[in-house]
């Protein structure tokens, strides 16, 4: 992962991932997280 997106997963617990220009997801564990992130590389961390 990337250094800004390791900062942010140290500081919260829940996710909020864009996945596309219209899907939101809600993840809950870092490893739910580390998947979104790969098997969606245009992904963005929204909070």
């Amino acid at each position: 992962m990337k250094k800004l997106v390791k900062k942010v997963v140290k500081k919260t617990k829940d996710f909020k991932v864009k996945i596309d220009h219209r899907t939101i997801v809600t993840v809950r564990t870092k490893e739910a997280l580390k998947y979104w992130l790969t098997e969606y590389p245009n992904a963005q961390i929204l909070s």
